[in-house]
C-alpha cells in the first residue's frame, strides 16, 4: 500500500469524524466546545491513517506470506520431480544390473557379500535373501583360493588388478569358470568395498577346447595319414614276397610255418594302418538315412557277448532318422562299449539312453545349431580323473598299462574323427571313481 493510499484512509477518517459530530449537534445541540471538536476530528483522522498503515502492513505480509507459499510449492514441486528423477533412474539401473547376463557383485572388506544381481544369485543357486553376509571364499573353487585371496589383497591395498579368471562352485555342485575385473571403493582413503563384474565363460572354454582338440588330431591326422599309406606299400610287397617264397617250398618244409606267423605279423601291420587311415579320412562315410535303433541294439548286443555286465535301454519312440554310415557307427558304438568294459572288469551296469535333442549355440557345443539324435552311454566304472578328460581323444592316450593291453589308447580317437566326418560330435563327462558318460550327437536327416 502507497503513501497517498494511506493519506486517503487519514483524510476519510477525518470526514467521518465530522460527519458523526455534525450529526450530533443537528439532532443533540450540545453546549459549545469548538476545542473538543477540533481534537476529536484529528483523533479520527489519525485513527484513519494508522487504520490505513496497519492494514498496508497486513496486505504486504500477507503477500510475503503468499508469495512464500508460491515459491514453497514451486520448491517442493521441483523436489518432488527431482526425487522422482531418481528413483527412476535408479529403478533404471538396478533393473539394468539385475537383467544383466554377468555376475554382479559388491563385497565387503572382510570378504562378504553386500549386493549381487539376479544372475549370480540364479546361476549359483542362492534366494534373494540369502546373498546379504554370505562369506564369498567358500563360493570359490578350493584349486582358485589361494589366486583369489592375492588379488583380494591388493584392491584392498589400492592397487590395479588386470583381468581376473576364477571358478565358482554352485550350491548344487556346478563349476562356473568366470573371467572379469573388479576395483575397490575408498571413503577418506578407507576400503568400503569391492565392485566385481564377472562373465560366465564356461561353455566358451568348452568350445575353445573342443577347437584346440579337433586342429591338433587334425594334424595328427595329416600325419598319421601319410604314415600309413606309406607303411601299408611296404608291407604290401613284404606279404607279396612271403607269399611267393611259401608258395615256392614243398607243404613239408618246416619254413612254412614261421613264413606263415610272418605273413600273419603284415596282416596285422595292414589292420593297424587301417585303423590310422580310419583315423585320418574317416574312411569315406558312405552315409544312409536310417532309424538307429535296430543298429543300436545290435551294436550293444555284439560288443557286450562274453561279459558279465547288464545293460539297460531306454529310446525314445519318436527318435528322428539320422544320415549315418551305419558300418562306422557301430564302430563307434563298440569302441565306447570296450573302453566301458575295460572299466568294469568286474562286471556292472551299462545304461544306453537314445533321444531327439534341440543343439543351441547356448549349449557350448562345436556344432551347427539344429536337431540331433543324442546317444548316451554310462558307465558306473572306475571313472576318468578330471586332468585326463581334455585328453581322452588323444591318440594312443591311455592310463592302463599298454603291455597288458594290445591296442588300447586309439579307439577313442577313431570314434572322434569318425563323429566329426558324420558332422557330429562326441564329448564325455566322469568323475574320477564315478564312472563316465558318452555323449554320442548325430544330426538327424533333412
Amino acid at each position: 500500500m502507497t503513501r497517498s493510499v494511506r493519506l486517503t484512509y487519514a483524510i476519510a477518517g477525518g470526514l467521518l469524524a465530522v460527519l458523526v459530530h455534525g450529526l450530533f449537534y443537528a439532532i443533540l445541540r450540545p453546549g459549545d466546545n469548538l476545542y473538543l471538536h477540533g481534537l476529536d476530528v484529528v483523533s479520527w483522522s489519525f485513527a484513519g491513517f494508522f487504520i490505513g498503515r496497519a492494514k498496508e502492513k497486513w496486505n504486504r505480509r500477507t503477500g510475503e506470506l503468499e508469495e512464500a507459499n508460491r515459491g514453497l510449492q514451486r520448491e517442493m514441486q521441483e523436489r518432488q520431480k527431482m526425487e522422482q528423477a531418481l528413483r527412476e533412474r535408479e529403478e533404471l539401473f538396478s533393473d539394468l544390473f539385475d537383467n544383466s547376463r554377468d555376475f554382479i557383485q559388491t563385497i565387503s572388506p572382510d570378504g562378504k557379500v553386500m549386493y549381487a544381481n539376479r544372475a549370480w544369485r540364479e546361476n549359483l543357486g542362492f534366494a534373494k535373501n540369502e546373498v546379504s553376509g554370505f562369506p564369498m571364499f567358500e563360493l570359490i573353487h578350493p584349486d582358485c583360493h589361494e589366486h583369489c585371496m592375492e588379488r583380494f589383497a591388493e584392491l584392498l591395498a589400492g592397487k590395479e588388478v588386470d583381468k581376473i579368471e576364477t571358478e565358482f562352485v554352485a550350491k548344487d555342485g556346478r563349476r562356473i569358470l568366470l573371467e572379469g575385473k573388479c576395483n575397490c571403493k575408498f571413503v577418506e582413503g578407507r576400503p568400503v568395498a569391492i565392485r566385481a563384474i564377472f562373465r560366465d565363460i564356461t561353455e566358451r572354454k568348452k568350445l575353445e577346447a573342443e577347437l584346440q582338440k579337433a586342429q591338433k588330431l587334425e594334424a595328427i591326422g595329416i600325419l598319421a595319414g601319410g604314415i600309413a599309406h606309406d607303411f601299408n606299400n611296404i608291407l604290401t610287397g613284404l606279404l607279396a614276397v612271403i607269399t611267393l617264397v611259401k608258395s615256392a617250398l614243398p607243404p613239408d618244409n618246416e619254413q612254412i610255418e614261421i613264413l606263415e606267423e610272418a605273413r600273419q605279423t603284415c596282416l596285422q601291420g595292414k589292420e593297424l594302418t587301417g585303423k590310422f587311415i580310419t583315423f585320418a579320412e574317416g574312411g569315406s562315410p558312405l552315409k544312409k538315412c536310417i532309424i538307429i535303433t535296430e543298429l543300436l541294439k545290435q551294436s550293444v548286443q555284439t560288443a557286450l557277448r562274453g561279459s558279465n555286465m547288464v545293460c539297460g535301454l531306454a529310446i525314445s519312440e519318436d527318435i528322428n532318422k539320422v544320415l549315418v554310415d551305419a558300418g562306422q557307427i557301430q564302430q563307434v558304438i563298440n569302441n565306447i562299449i570296450i573302453n566301458a568294459r575295460e572299466a568294469m572288469p568286474d562286471g556292472g551296469e551299462l545304461s544306453v539312453m537314445v533321444a531327439n535333442q534341440q543343439i543351441s549355440q547356448q549349449d557350448g557345443l562345436d556344432l551347427i545349431p539344429g536337431q540331433y539324435l543324442k546317444i548316451s552311454i554310462k558307465d558306473n566304472g572306475v571313472g576318468i580323473p578330471r586332468e585326463n578328460l581334455s585328453r581322452i581323444f588323444d591318440p594312443y592316450f591311455t592310463t592302463k598299462r599298454m603291455a597288458n593291453h594290445r591296442g588300447t589308447g586309439f579307439g577313442l580317437a577313431i570314434c572322434y574323427s569318425i563323429m566329426r566326418k558324420h558332422d557330429g560330435t562326441v564329448t564325455v563327462e566322469s568323475e574320477n571313481g564315478k564312472g563316465a558318460t558318452f555323449h554320442i550327437y548325430l544330426p538327424v536327416c533333412s
